[in-house]
């Protein structure tokens, strides 16, 4: 099963990406086993998008608003090239609804000890060139307890691949799905020893298959409901196995409370 891990990436380059788009004639599709969001449904949500050639824009990963001028994401989502942007209120990745506000990154501090590819430490800070205006469909998510291990359900949301095969098919709205979280020792035993998984990640199930982030969803919010209705940021869509969605193959994300210090010395 190792060879085929593999960052939940959707990049010019990558070889599990899609083709350069000026953002139309996307397929409407689901996140493996989900459904689509109710438009405003995650105002902490958005896309990074990668700028080529002035003209080209293209969805590379997911992310989340923290405060009005940094969003958090996954390291690999940063590039060695090009132009970043975020998009904050967006549903439709085929069209502008008014509700999107563009903003082009000024900085971004990919953690130290990330050696790249599948391993850990896949955090990273992305810094705006100007605030975020927070209204109906641009919000922050708040920050886990430092240190706090999540269990019970939670909720993913992106962009990410409908596919079951290794053919990615790519979504333009926003989708997302209930997910169970697998504790650390089951998610192990799970992808062995050898396999690049830490403690300082998080995983979701179901291992019974049907349900999984793919590509395209990386760098993307998973959160948790609190007894309020409030939702917390507990994971950051890492990587997977492709085809997505296969039994015994759990979905596995940076977990956010492994680094709130690091969050907190940086985006400021």
């Amino acid at each position: 099963m190792l060879k085929n891990i593999t960052l939940l990436l959707a990049i010019i380059s990558c070889s599990v990406g899609v083709q350069p788009t000026l953002r139309l004639g996307r397929p409407v599709g689901r996140i493996v086993g989900g459904h689509d969001a109710r438009k405003g449904e995650f105002p902490y949500q958005i896309s990074l998008q990668q700028v080529v050639l002035i003209i080209l824009r293209q969805h590379i990963c997911g992310g989340s608003i923290i405060s009005p001028s940094w969003v958090v994401t996954a390291g690999h989502c940063i590039p060695e090239y090009g132009t970043l942007e975020v998009v904050a209120g967006e549903h439709n990745l085929n069209s502008n609804e008014g509700t999107e506000q563009t903003v082009r990154v000024s900085q971004a501090i990919v953690h130290p000890r990330f050696e790249g590819d599948v391993a850990p430490y896949d955090i990273a800070l992305v810094k705006l060139q100007s605030p975020l205006v927070f209204d109906e469909h641009v919000q922050p998510i708040s920050l886990p307890v430092p240190d706090s291990i999540p269990s019970g359900n939670s909720i993913l949301s992106g962009w990410g691949s409908i596919s079951t095969t290794n053919n990615p098919s790519m979504p333009a709205n926003l989708q997302t799905a209930d997910l169970p979280i697998i504790d650390y020792d089951t998610c192990l035993e799970t992808y062995g020893s050898d396999s690049p998984l830490d403690p300082s990640n998080v995983c979701t199930g179901p291992l019974s298959g049907g349900f999984s982030a793919c590509s395209g969803d990386s760098g993307g919010p998973l959160v948790k409901e609190q007894p309020d209705g409030s939702r917390e940021l507990i994971g950051i869509v890492s990587w997977g196995v492709i085809p997505c969605g296969q039994s015994n193959a759990p979905s596995v994300y940076t977990r956010v409370s492994a680094y709130i210090d690091w969050i907190n010395d940086n985006a400021q």
